[in-house]
């Protein structure tokens, strides 16, 4: 799945665009390995430290959401 997005988070991103990745790989015995790529960052961009951490609390609440049926609670 490919996406492209702006968002209005910091100045830098009022008229950039950035696109985002995302792909599931069959590893077999019922294992998805899945890969998440968020590039269009300019150097020394602001958000890219900001959706790092992001990032990884939204895949781990996803992954606990399809193990669990509940997704993981945060503050």
């Amino acid at each position: 799945m490919l996406g492209t997005f702006g968002a209005n988070l910091f100045a830098e991103c009022k008229a950039a665009q950035r696109v985002m990745e995302l792909d599931i790989d069959d590893v077999g015995h019922g294992v998805a390995k899945l890969s998440v790529t968020h590039d269009g960052f300019e150097p020394g961009s602001a958000m890219l430290p900001a959706i790092s951490e992001g990032w990884p609390a939204v895949l781990a609440s996803l992954k606990t959401l399809l193990e669990t049926g509940s997704s993981l609670r945060t503050s």
